[in-house]
């Protein structure tokens, strides 16, 4: 044996490439290492070259620097959403940004528009490229747990910031991967599946009475035999406030735990459980004719995955359940006469999906899988009348007299390819929808295809065009108050749209260019005449929705200033309901810019400022009976930050130019918002 071979230079991996074929996520410091040992899915991809974005060297060290990735580690799958992944928030960015909920946080991510009747995460309706809140689906770890009663349910997610690992932003209608059809986009929590154990907690308080606190364990743990492994988080928090305004006072409580158990052999099982319990003032939320409204919610929420790899096979299967209760009184202390009673709502949601994936070699990888849900409401009312009443939990004295349902079966088939530079994407899903006497809307095909061509190794196009649906929601069929008609007759609304977009990723810039169009028919809005207050619900016929997104971020090495990042997006909406005035489906963002910089201040002690930009489209009913355009408005956070080992002091402001504003007509939004707290991480 030669016993004098050459020492090759090590090689220092800074960063790894955000493409399907990469290996490792990024790990955020450069790490030296004699052999790289790469393991993943076969399934997912073909053996692909790494492809360096720039090298240098350092005396003996070769030094690569590649893209970052974003890619689940702990649930290695084949199954790519039809669109692609198109903003993510990381852990990072989460600590650092100035919000202390998750609604709060996502008006933060590009391509989004959130608005928001309560503060502090008490309710908020999420929009995704010009959509409304009932057409964007909410995910966690992946699991579809929308709100069938109204949208503005879908954000009651019982998860802590400090238990997140990131968010995921996906447009268009592809994200029904797992059975499920997104009309304009969908968003998905991932949780964070710890290394090692450990212990966070925070505590802090602000003006109007706020206090929050909360805390949070970690662990994981391996056999003697090395076989299995069982990892996981379990934690939660209280948050509450005197409102910074009459009736607007709130108090929420959050528990989740997630569970991740894993064998050598190829077997995973996940498992997630979720309760939240909020109690809120909703000062004007439905209607400025009566202040005094009243809301509490209680949500229950779990599922288990399992997945199975070996060879060229995986087998993935999910069973999931999402309760939900909720109260409203139109009047929090004193009622009329005329007033009967409070609003009570329970709905369900069980599912269970099933999907097996086969890989072909050089063919691709194939996905074929079936979903089936069962979404139902028991209500005073919201539904068809029961034959006899059903005691409302945890209410005294209340029946439901009222109750609807229906049944979801889906069917689908997806083929993924990857062929030198591109990369495609294409599948169908056949669905329908059941009620509770049996008849249907009708069987429905929905398709797409997604691809992506790799220009350089720094620049990248992409497009998709898709095809989707969405059925109306409970609220949309049944609703009934002083200034508000259901409509029991809805049909689905349904739309096609396409996007092509550009994405640069070399060293430490990050840019990306797109434009999209959505043609929407017998579109689901709640409209009124002008200078009336009484919405009706209703197919209000077609939409077509056009614009684009701008966004560039540069990280800085060496220097005082950490990363900074703007962004743009414009939209434009053509409607033909004639004069009538839409609650939602054409009251839109045209304009939004945002900017952001992170910075160093001096030793320990940083910051971070976001700067913001709206102009809405539409108008709301203000006094008198006189319709109120929107009001564009700039809106300036900022957190200081000193961070330690193993604690961090921090103080945040947000609108700190105490400027007025509205996300929705007549409901004024917080001003100067002053929160100062300690964390521990041990």
């Amino acid at each position: 044996m030669n016993r004098k071979l050459k020492r090759r230079a090590p090689i220092c991996f800074k960063r790894w490439k955000r493409t399907p074929w990469a290996a490792f996520a990024s790990m955020g410091k450069t790490i030296k290492i004699g052999v790289l040992c790469v393991t993943y899915s076969l399934l997912v991809m073909q053996s692909q070259p790494l492809l360096a974005q720039g090298e240098t060297k350092s005396g003996n060290d070769t030094i690569r620097t590649l893209e970052e990735l974003v890619i689940d580690a702990g649930r290695p799958t084949p199954f790519q959403p039809l669109v692609r992944v198109v903003a993510v928030i990381q852990q990072k960015e989460i600590e650092r940004a100035a919000v202390q909920n998750l609604t709060d946080l996502l008006r933060y991510i590009q391509g989004t528009d959130l608005r928001s009747r309560g503060s502090e995460g008490v309710q908020a309706d999420i929009n995704i490229l010009g959509g409304t809140f009932d057409q964007t689906m909410v995910m966690i770890n992946g699991i579809n747990f929308t709100d069938p009663q109204t949208g503005h349910h879908s954000l009651n997610i019982p998860v802590e910031l400090s238990q997140i690992e990131r968010i995921e932003i996906l447009q268009g209608p592809g994200a029904w991967s797992n059975g499920s059809v997104a009309y304009s986009g969908a968003i998905n929590i991932i949780t964070k599946n710890p290394s090692e154990t450990g212990l966070g907690a925070s505590l802090l308080g602000g003006s109007f009475g706020y206090f929050k606190g909360s805390a949070n364990i970690g662990f994981r743990k391996i056999t003697a035999d090395r076989l299995w492994q069982i990892s996981g988080q379990a934690g939660g928090g209280h948050s509450r406030s005197d409102g910074f305004a009459n009736n607007t006072d709130f108090g929420i409580t959050n528990l989740f735990s997630n569970v991740n158990i894993t064998n050598r052999r190829g077997h995973s099982f996940a498992l997630q459980a979720g309760f939240q319990s909020k109690d809120f003032g909703a000062n004007s939320f439905y209607t400025i004719a009566y202040p005094e409204q009243f809301e509490s919610t209680m949500l229950f929420l779990s599922s288990l995955q399992y997945q199975y790899m070996r060879g060229r096979w995986q087998i993935k299967a999910s069973v999931y359940q999402r309760r939900h209760f909720d109260r409203f009184e139109l009047f929090r202390y004193e009622a009329p006469a005329w007033y009967k009673g409070h609003n009570y709502h329970q709905n369900d949601i069980l599912g269970a999906n099933a999907q097996v994936a086969y890989r072909w070699g050089k063919g691709g990888t194939s996905i074929i899988g079936a979903d089936y849900r069962i979404e139902h409401i028991f209500s005073t009312v919201l539904g068809d009348a029961m034959t006899g009443g059903k005691p409302a939990p945890f209410e005294e004295g209340i029946e439901y007299t009222k109750a609807k349902g229906r049944e979801i079966p889906s069917l689908y088939l997806k083929h993924l390819i990857h062929l030198e530079k591109w990369r495609f994407t294409a599948g169908f899903m056949l669905s329908d929808t059941y009620n509770s006497a049996g008849s249907s809307y009708g069987a429905r095909i929905y398709a797409g295809l997604a691809a992506a061509y790799q220009i350089s190794p720094y620049l990248e196009a992409n497009g998709w065009i898709n095809n989707s649906y969405r059925n109306p929601t409970f609220t949309d069929l049944y609703y009934k108050s002083p200034t508000q008609t259901g409509n029991m007759d809805l049909k689905p609304e349904e739309a096609i749209a396409a996007q092509i977009g550009l994405k640069l990723s070399k060293s430490n810039i990050r840019a990306s260019l797109s434009t999209f169009y959505r043609y929407g028919y017998r579109i689901i809005d709640w409209t009124r005449a002008s200078g009336s207050d009484q919405w009706q619900a209703g197919n209000i016929t077609d939409i077509s929705s056009v614009g684009f997104e701008l966004n560039a971020a540069y990280i800085w090495k060496n220097s005082w200033i950490n990363q900074m990042g703007v962004s743009y997006a414009y939209m434009n909406v053509a409607k033909e309901s004639g004069n009538l005035h839409s609650l939602y489906a054409t009251d839109y963002l045209r304009h939004k810019a945002s900017l952001f910089v992170d910075h160093d201040i001096f030793s320990k002690l940083s910051a971070r400022w976001d700067i913001s930009f709206q102009k809405r489209d539409g108008t709301y009913l203000g006094a008198e009976s006189r319709e109120v355009p929107y009001k564009s408005f700039a809106l300036v956070d900022i957190k200081l930050l000193w961070s330690e080992r193993w604690y961090q002091v921090f103080v945040e402001a947000t609108n700190l130019l105490n400027t007025d504003y509205l996300y929705i007509g007549n409901l004024p939004q917080p001003g100067r918002w002053i929160k100062a707290g300690v964390g521990i991480d041990l």
